[in-house]
């Protein structure tokens, strides 16, 4: 099982390597966000096109994007990626207001749903598939210290 640890360092190279801005047009941002995940070695070129790894790979990439929340405030990550993700979708800013990092975090979270459009059937269930994934690493990784 991997650690929050590694989940972190994924999560830094999939921020990093996403292009800022994203490229509005739906296959050259759904491109984009692929090369991110293949670099940051959450996908594998010999997956891509291959829906099921696509969604498991997003699926990854939102789980490391909570540890990397939790790094601020432990156990709060899920919640925190949630609420970033509402914030947008809603377009309302929570209190108190998303720092620089947690911009960038919650722009690569709405980014891998978009991609998941292309890969999943049910996105609620891949959202809700990487916090349980989430717990389960942190829950491991509490147990070992």
């Amino acid at each position: 099982m991997r650690t929050p640890a590694d989940s972190r360092a994924d999560a830094q190279h999939l921020i990093e390597a996403l292009p800022r801005p994203l490229p509005q047009d739906e296959g050259r941002r759904a491109n984009a966000v692929q090369a991110g995940l293949l670099a940051s070695g959450l996908l594998d070129r010999n997956d891509l096109g291959n829906s099921p790894a696509v969604a498991s790979a997003v699926r990854d990439g939102l789980t490391s994007l909570a540890h990397l929340l939790d790094e601020a405030e432990l156990g709060r990550g899920a919640g925190q990626l949630l609420l970033l993700l509402l914030a947008e979708r809603e377009a309302f800013v929570p209190y108190p207001a998303p720092d620089h990092d947690q911009v960038r975090i919650r722009e690569t979270a709405t980014a891998l749903l978009d991609l998941a459009l292309w890969h999943a059937d049910d996105l609620l269930r891949l959202l809700g598939g990487a916090l349980q994934v989430h717990a389960d690493e942190a829950h491991s990784s509490t147990r070992r210290t």
